[in-house]
C-alpha cells in the first residue's frame, strides 16, 4: 500500500518514459523501503495527529468524574449530623464515607475564532508535511536513476575498455611475430606493451566506481543486500524528447513550492490566532451528579447537584505579551512570504538550468559520436599503411589512443545526457513539458 501511495504522489512515474524494466523495479522498490521516505511517513502521520487534537477544541470537552472519601464532619461537603443528646452542641463531630459522580463540562465559543485559526494552521502543516514527503519521493527517485544511468555508464565504459585490451593483445601478438621476422623493431614492441599496461590499468578505478554506486544504490533502496545485486542486461538508455519551450504554469506543481505555499498559508492563521488573543473568551461550564454516604443513598434526590452558566475572560493587563507574539507571528509571516518568493525563483532557475545543460550535452555528445567514428577509421587505415610499410608503429598506436579517449569521450556524454534529463524531470518535478 506504502508504494501505491509514494506512486500516486508523484505526478507520474516519469522514469518508465526510459523504457527500461530494470530501473523500474529498483526505483518502485526505493519508493517502497526508502527510510528517509519511512520517516517522512511518520512525520505526516504526526501532523494528522496535531490537526485532529486542534478540530477537537472546536467542541464541547465532557468528563466523568467518581470519588470515594472516609471523612470527619462534613462541612464542606454539606454533611452534617444534629446531636440528639440533650444539652449538647447543636452539631456533633461524626466520621462517614461519601461517594461523589457527576460529569464536567466545558465548551468554549469560538465567537472571534482563534480555534478554527489553530486547526487551518494545522491543516497547512499537515499539507506541508505531504508536499515534503512528495518532494523527497521526487528526489529519491531521481536519485536512484541519476545512479543508475552512471552505473549503466560505467560498465559501458568497462566493455569499451575490455574490447580495447583485447584488440591491443592481439595487436601485440602481432607486433612480436613482426620482431621475430624482422619486420618491426623491439621500441614499437615496447610502446605497444605500454599502451596496453595503460589500458589495463583503468579497469580497477571502474569497477571500484561501480562498487561505489552499488553501495549508494543499496542505501536508497533500504537494502544493504542490494550492493551484491546483479543488475539484469538492458538496451542502451535513450532520453526522452525534449520541448522547445518550458511552460511556467508546470513548475507550481512542484512540491517544494505547494509546501512553501502552505507554510505561507500556516503562518497566516497562526497570526489571525494571535490577533484573537486580544479579544475576550467566553466559555460555557456546566456540572452536574450526584453524592451520598453510601450507595442506598446516592439514589436520594437530596443528593443532587448542578451548575451551568457562562465563564467570560477579557485580557487587562498581560505586560505586553499578546503585542509581542502579534509581532512574532507577524515577523514569521514576512519569513514565509520572502522563502515561497525564493522557492519559485529557484523552481524557474533549476528548470531553465536543466533544460540548457540538457542541450548542450545532446550536441557534445553528437560531436563526439562523429569524432568516434572518424577515430574509428583512422586506426583502421594507420593499420593498413604501417602494414604496407608506408607509415611507422607510433601512429598506429597514437590512433588506438585516439579511438580509445574517443569512445571514452562518448560515453560520458551519453550517460551526461541522461543525467541531465534526470535532473530536468526532477526540476519538473516528475513532469516533461509536450
Amino acid at each position: 500500500m506504502q508504494t501505491v501511495f509514494l506512486l500516486c504522489l508523484i505526478t507520474q512515474s516519469w522514469w518508465t518514459s526510459y523504457g527500461d524494466p530494470e530501473l523500474d523495479r529498483i526505483v518502485s522498490k526505493a519508493l517502497e523501503s526508502n527510510l528517509d521516505l519511512q520517516s517522512a511517513a511518520q512525520r505526516i502521520a504526526e501532523a494528522r495527529a496535531l490537526t485532529g487534537d486542534s478540530k477537537s477544541k472546536l467542541g464541547p470537552t465532557i468528563s466523568a468524574t467518581a470519588s470515594a472519601q472516609q471523612l470527619r464532619g462534613g462541612f464542606a461537603q454539606g454533611i452534617t449530623r444534629l446531636n440528639q443528646t440533650p444539652g449538647g452542641n447543636f452539631v456533633s463531630p461524626f466520621e462517614t464515607g461519601l461517594l461523589l459522580g457527576g460529569l464536567d463540562m466545558k465548551w468554549e465559543l469560538d465567537l472571534f475564532g482563534t480555534n478554527r485559526a489553530a486547526l487551518a494552521a494545522s491543516k497547512s502543516d499537515l499539507l506541508a508535511e505531504q508536499q515534503k514527503r512528495e518532494d523527497l519521493a521526487i528526489t529519491v527517485s531521481a536519485e536512484v536513476a541519476r545512479y543508475y544511468m552512471e552505473l549503466r555508464g560505467i560498465e559501458d565504459r568497462l566493455a569499451i575498455t575490455q574490447r580495447n585490451i583485447e584488440a591491443q593483445k592481439q595487436l601485440l601478438r602481432l607486433t612480436e611475430d613482426r620482431v621475430k621476422a624482422g619486420l618491426a623493431s623491439q621500441l614499437d614492441l615496447e610502446r605497444q606493451t605500454v599502451l596496453l599496461a595503460n589500458t589495463e590499468a583503468t579497469v580497477p578505478g571502474l569497477e571500484a566506481d561501480r562498487t561505489l554506486h552499488l553501495n549508494r544504490l543499496a542505501v536508497l533502496v533500504g537494502d544493504e543486500k542490494f550492493r551484491n545485486t546483479t543488475l539484469a542486461a538492458a538496451r542502451p538508455l535513450e532520453a526522452p524528447k525534449l520541448a522547445a519551450e518550458l511552460p511556467s504554469e508546470i513548475l507550481k506543481r512542484r512540491p517544494d513550492v505547494r509546501a512553501a505555499e502552505a507554510r505561507l498559508a500556516a503562518a497566516m492563521a497562526r497570526l489571525k490566532q494571535a490577533r484573537t488573543d486580544l479579544y475576550p473568551k467566553i466559555s460555557l461550564n456546566g456540572l452536574m451528579g450526584r453524592q451520598g454516604t453510601s450507595l442506598s443513598t446516592m439514589s436520594l434526590g437530596g443528593g443532587n447537584f448542578f451548575s451551568i452558566g457562562p465563564q467570560l475572560q477579557l485580557p487587562i493587563f498581560n505586560s505586553g505579551k499578546i503585542k509581542s507574539n502579534i509581532a512574532t507571528n507577524d515577523a514569521r509571516l514576512e519569513q514565509a512570504k520572502v522563502a515561497y518568493q525564493s522557492e519559485i525563483l529557484t523552481a524557474f532557475e533549476e528548470a531553465a538550468n536543466a533544460i540548457a545543460s540538457l542541450q548542450r550535452q545532446r550536441e557534445r555528445e553528437a560531436k563526439l559520436s562523429v569524432a568516434s567514428q572518424s577515430a574509428r577509421s583512422a586506426l583502421d587505415l594507420s593499420m593498413d599503411l604501417e602494414k604496407a610499410g608506408l607509415n611507422d608503429f607510433l601512429s598506429v598506436l597514437d590512433a588506438e589512443r585516439s579511438l580509445l579517449d574517443a569512445d571514452y569521450q562518448r560515453s560520458l556524454a551519453r550517460t551526461q545526457v541522461l543525467v541531465e534529463s534526470v535532473a530536468l524531470y526532477k526540476a519538473l518535478a516528475g513532469g516533461w513539458p509536450n
